[in-house]
């Protein structure tokens, strides 16, 4: 498994024994032990029981704070599409460092700005707005803003931009790096 595979379900495991403890708990990176223990009892799953009957061979994990989860991720999207003009529909599908094999979709609005959504190989969503601005040679430039989603992607914060290869029947080739932070 990858680093970041690991790393992913550590995090899933950390809040899924922390699931109805609150989630004060979780972002100050207290023990799962302290936050286990209560009034002379454990909590284990949510229901308590005496302490003598509490599995302890998880030993004492430390979970991550918000800050160190959200950690800045180097990030790449590599992608082809079309845009319907007469709809405003935007496709377009590709490759992403975080994303694997992934589809997108969105609106183009009158300002010229893209809304949607990635949808990644494992079916998380990552959302996000494009825009585009033109250089003085007549070059395209998109810088992509991402915010939340679901999945792993549901904090998720950041934006990468680089070059967009337009074609007169709409169709682009994009190739953006930034950081994504989830």
């Amino acid at each position: 498994m990858k680093r970041t595979t690991h790393r992913g379900v550590f995090i899933g495991l950390a809040i899924a024994l922390c699931f109805g403890f609150g989630a004060s708990a979780t972002e100050q990176g207290v023990s799962i032990t302290d936050v286990l223990q209560k009034d002379g009892a454990a909590r284990v799953g949510g229901a308590d029981r005496a302490a003598g009957k509490v599995d302890r061979s998880v030993g004492r994990i430390t979970l991550l704070r918000a800050e160190e989860r959200a950690a800045p991720r180097p990030f790449k999207l590599n992608a082809a599409g079309g845009i319907d003009l007469a709809t405003g529909v935007v496709v377009f599908g590709g490759v992403g460092t975080h994303l694997g094999l992934y589809v997108g979709n969105g609106f183009l609005d009158p300002s010229f700005n893209i809304f949607g959504s990635i949808t990644a190989a494992n079916g998380d969503m990552l959302n996000f707005m494009a825009g585009f601005v033109i250089g003085p040679a007549g070059d395209l430039e998109a810088t992509f803003f991402f915010s939340g989603g679901t999945g792993r992607f549901v904090d998720a914060v950041g934006s990468a931009s680089g070059p967009v290869t337009l074609e007169p029947d709409f169709t682009f080739v994009i190739s953006v790096r930034g950081n994504l932070n989830y």
